[in-house]
């Protein structure tokens, strides 16, 4: 299903939720008054979810862990969904304080007046509908959460083969927020630049061609560097330059059979795979003999399993595929990654699944 359109069933789903609950919950207490004669079952009656308002929280909390499975299958920008939860929590939550706060408080103080042991007979912190009480509990969680992976660390999870052998499929990485600048949430403009990126950089992007998901390659050009890229022979120039590798032996797994190289790129030395096998001509091919340099804000990047790796190499040939342009007008317009599209730098795998259960073997910096 479209997570657009989920996302809105989840909406409405919480939406009519939160009409009922609170129309129910004031009608409720209403039906006290001074002279009321308080007891446990009657708070309890008044107080507590209806089996109706209950079916539909069950309902709600399905459709968000669908929703949340979902996002993570299909790479969706997950900060949406979490000012989304943010925000919904925010507003049940000031809807209570406004609308039923005050009444709850006022019967509960009366309550503890009138009824012997009451807090031995009931736990008071549940006598409220579970959609506010949950509410008012992940509230300031959801912002502290939100703030956190919004300017500072961000979790993500490493979903293809296309950054192997630094990162292999199913790695949970940190990616650090605010080292490139202090970033509006979801827009993600930089407020206050603090540095720019560097070749080597591993980092977590918007790509050019699919905006609304998230990748992860490693930095090979900034501003103004020229790149050629020899498809034929694998090789790679920057400035003129091809850019050193060193054959440390050969490899495979499941996916294929790899030379193992060490690259150095700009002083970085990380490692690379090339297929051993001839790799076959692509039809989006796209950077010419004389190579492509790189626009000012822009970066162009490659993932280091490179004869398995979508990217810059690719992606404006891509493009001229879909709209018919095989003439070069010179925009490029897929070509690189914008630096407003750029997330931050991945820094560290902290943990690995392997089949059904977390290890730690592989957690360290990300070279």
């Amino acid at each position: 299903m479209n997570l657009y359109v989920l996302s809105a069933l989840v909406l409405v789903l919480g939406a009519v939720l939160a009409v009922l609950v609170f129309r129910s919950y004031r009608q409720r207490l209403s039906t006290i008054d001074s002279a009321t004669e308080l007891s446990v079952p009657l708070l309890k009656s008044v107080f507590h979810s209806t089996p109706i308002e209950r079916g539909l929280s069950y309902g709600l909390i399905a459709a968000i862990a669908y929703l949340i499975w979902q996002t993570i299958q299909q790479g969706f920008d997950f900060a949406l969904l979490m000012m989304g939860a943010t925000l919904f929590t925010g507003v049940i939550w000031a809807l209570d304080r406004k609308l039923t706060r005050p009444s709850r408080q006022e019967i509960l103080a009366r309550a503890e007046d009138k009824i012997e042991d009451l807090d031995a007979q009931t736990d008071k912190s549940t006598l409220e509908p579970g959609l506010i009480e949950n509410s008012r509990a992940f509230f300031p969680i959801l912002v502290f959460v939100f703030l956190l992976r919004s300017f500072l660390i961000e979790p993500f999870q490493i979903p293809s083969g296309s950054m192997k052998p630094t990162l292999e499929i199913r790695d949970f990485i940190l990616v650090n927020r605010f080292v490139y600048g202090i970033r509006m949430p979801i827009t993600n403009q930089v407020m206050i630049p603090v540095s720019t990126p560097e070749a080597g950089d591993v980092i977590v992007f918007k790509p050019p061609h699919e905006p609304e998901k998230n990748f992860i390659k490693r930095v090979v050009g900034v501003p103004g560097d020229r790149i050629q890229y020899d498809y034929a022979r694998k090789i790679l120039r920057i400035n003129g330059e091809i850019v050193d590798k060193e054959l440390l032996g050969q490899t495979s797994d499941d996916a294929g059979n790899y030379n193992l190289y060490e690259e150095d790129l700009g002083g970085r030395e990380h490692l690379i795979y090339n297929n051993r096998r001839q790799t076959s001509r692509r039809p989006d091919e796209w950077i010419p003999l004389n190579g492509v340099v790189v626009p000012e804000g822009k970066y162009f990047v490659m993932g280091d399993n490179r004869d398995n790796s979508q990217d810059a190499r690719y992606w404006e040939g891509a493009r001229r595929l879909q709209t018919g342009d095989f003439a070069n007008q010179d925009t490029n317009a897929w070509g690189f990654v914008d630096e407003d599209a750029i997330l931050g730098e991945a820094f560290v795998i902290w943990m690995h699944w392997e089949g059904f259960y977390p290890s730690f073997s592989r957690a360290g910096k990300i070279q």
